[in-house]
């Protein structure tokens, strides 16, 4: 029977789109092009039919990425791997199979991508004694900038000369390290220092402003070669992780004559230019007349505007080593009034804290309460098990903060008195290096910003302060 249908069983099934049996097939064709286009990046031409010349392509493969080319003594070609340094034979076809396999299972390939996969971070100061996690990569970009600022560091904490960026050794170092170092002069050295005084100057008062009470020492000095007076103040707090910290905040010229008028104004107005002179605790001074008049004009200034703690007795602090001096040339009872001061500021201060936990007990409608002092008196001594001189009181009292709330805090801000002030004397063993005779025509302002910066710069790197005048002493051993 003839029909113009056409023979179902003759004619070829095309398979339905969708169909489970067309995704496989159009998966297979997908597979041979992708094997086929692989096999071609992994080969290399061949000599050229008609020149006979060997015309090569690029590689394309990524395992040329991973393998380097090494031709052997006998003029055999094998592939290195760049982790193992392992050696494989190319093959006739040029095909890359034997060298996808091996990286595959090679280990020190797969530790090196471990290792890429964390970022190192190295621990930085930050300033108040906290620490952060800096991340130890970077763009590998070079940057003039930096480099300038980290030369002005450098120069600021080892008190170097200006001049010191001029000289050709060093610039031939820098050169050699960085292809893109500039040369620096003296003059935009000098800008660089100041400008990084101004930077840490802005930290440094964002720190105070989370001190509680701050401590002072002050001292004068006249510059040899300036013949004008300096007048340099340090500034010693307890941060928020309990640590003692000291800052040269000032070291300002003072202009004639030198009265204690001219020193008690001087020491004000620079309170105020870092805004703390409401924080003000003590002021260690020495054994001067000009001091003492100071003293009582900076008392009568902050009483107008402020209530001294404890009613201004602990306010002035003469210099221990001064103290010393006097016992030693005038006897004992030349400091019989100093003494009764402290005596009567530790009853002052054992009545106050009394009353305020007098006070506590009343608010909270409760019967009276140990004070903190007496709690205190009452337990046994605490002898600490190791070196006697490791001990920390400042740790300790951290430690107990929560049992003694006030008398912690009381004995934090007792702690931080300086007994002598050789802090703000020491500035002046770095004066007279950084005012020497070829600097005899800084401005008192540049003095300051190197002198301070100096201090601060060595603080925020860890950096201790060498005395350079010091003598080595040399031993000979005679036979």
């Amino acid at each position: 029977m003839s029909s113009s249908t056409p023979d179902v069983s003759s004619t070829p099934q095309q398979p339905e789109i969708g169909s489970s049996t067309s995704r496989a097939a159009n998966q297979d064709q997908a597979t041979r092009e992708t094997d086929s286009a692989n096999k071609e990046a992994d080969m290399i031409d061949l000599d050229d039919e008609e020149g006979g010349n060997a015309k090569k392509r690029a590689k394309t493969s990524n395992v040329w990425s991973e393998f380097k080319d090494v031709s052997l003594s006998n003029g055999v070609e094998v592939g290195e791997c760049v982790h193992c340094k392992k050696q494989l034979k190319k093959n006739k076809s040029k095909s890359t199979s034997q060298f996808k396999r091996h990286l595959e299972s090679c280990v020190r390939r797969k530790i090196f991508q471990n290792q890429q996969k964390k970022i190192t971070f190295q621990p930085k100061d930050v300033g108040d004694g906290d620490i952060q996690l800096q991340p130890a990569l970077t763009n590998g970009k070079f940057d003039m900038a930096k480099m300038r600022e980290a030369a002005a560091h450098w120069i600021l904490m080892h008190e170097h000369p200006f001049s010191i960026v001029e000289e050709e050794g060093f610039n031939m170092m820098q050169k050699r390290g960085m292809p893109e170092w500039e040369k620096i002069s003296r003059v935009t050295i000098k800008k660089d220092c100041v400008q990084v005084y101004e930077v840490e100057k802005k930290k440094l008062k964002a720190l105070l402003r989370n001190v509680n009470k701050i401590c002072l020492t002050t001292d004068l000095w006249r510059s040899s070669n300036q013949k004008i007076e300096y007048m340099v103040l340090t500034a010693h707090f307890i941060d928020s992780n309990w640590r003692l910290q000291k800052r040269i905040i000032s070291f300002v010229h003072i202009p004639p004559p030198r009265r204690g008028v001219e020193i008690a104004d001087c020491i004000y107005k620079c309170l105020q230019e870092w805004g703390i002179e409401n924080k003000v605790f003590t002021i260690s001074v020495d054994n001067a007349t000009s001091n003492d008049v100071a003293i009582r004009n900076l008392k009568d200034t902050f009483s107008r505007t402020r209530k001294l703690l404890c009613g201004g007795k602990l306010f002035h602090v003469r210099c221990c080593a001064h103290i010393l001096n006097i016992m030693v040339q005038d006897g004992l009872s030349e400091i019989a009034d100093c003494i009764d001061k402290v005596h009567e500021s530790v009853r002052f201060i054992n009545h106050s804290e009394a009353r305020l936990s007098s006070f506590s007990a009343i608010v909270q409608h409760g019967p009276p309460q140990e004070s903190d002092l007496d709690a205190y008196l009452l337990e046994a001594c605490f002898i600490h098990p190791g070196d006697p001189d490791q001990f920390d009181a400042l740790e300790w009292w951290k430690a107990n903060s929560l049992r003694f709330r006030i008398l912690s805090q009381m004995a934090r801000d007792i702690l931080v008195i300086p007994i002598t002030t050789v802090a703000s004397e020491a500035a002046f063993s770095a004066g007279s290096r950084v005012i020497d005779t070829y600097r005899a025509s800084l401005a008192p302002e540049t003095v300051q910003a190197l002198l301070c910066g100096g201090d601060w710069c060595r603080n925020l790197h860890g950096v201790k302060k060498k005395n350079k005048n010091e003598k080595k002493t040399i031993e000979v051993e005679l036979k």
